[in-house]
């Protein structure tokens, strides 16, 4: 039978074949703290395509940092009303028609000193999007 070194997962060596009344004296070892906070970043959800006017909404999730998070949402309209909107807050949410065009979206978080951007195209195809080759 081979033995295995059980007492670093705070078994009892004398109970692994029972695994039953046994309880040890050690006690486990938790995770070394991670160095520093994890540096900002985020995520993005919503859709990168629009096939029919209506209101969309876009959610941020930040992560890391090391405090409380701001949103600053930027919206351009590519064609139509050249118009600039910003939101602020980790949602935004968009009423699409066939005249706004291409939306350019940019989003900056930060959190304490760190901050970090992106920023991505949302194509309009609510009048139908030429098909690419």
């Amino acid at each position: 039978m081979r033995r295995y070194p059980f007492s670093a997962l705070g078994i009892c060596s004398t109970c692994v074949v029972l695994l039953a009344g046994c309880e040890s004296t050690v006690a486990p070892v938790p995770p070394p703290p991670p160095a520093g906070n994890p540096a900002l970043s985020f995520e993005i959800t919503g859709p990168i395509r629009i096939d029919a006017e209506g209101t969309f909404n876009w959610n941020a999730y930040a992560f890391g940092g090391s405090g409380e998070y701001q949103y600053r949402w930027e919206v351009t309209r590519q064609s139509g009303t050249p118009l600039t909107r910003s939101v602020t807050g980790p949602y935004l949410s968009l009423l699409v028609t066939t005249a706004d065009g291409d939306l350019q979206v940019s989003l900056s978080v930060s959190s304490g000193t760190e901050s970090s951007g992106r920023s991505f195209n949302v194509r309009n195809c609510v009048g139908g999007c030429p098909v690419r080759r």
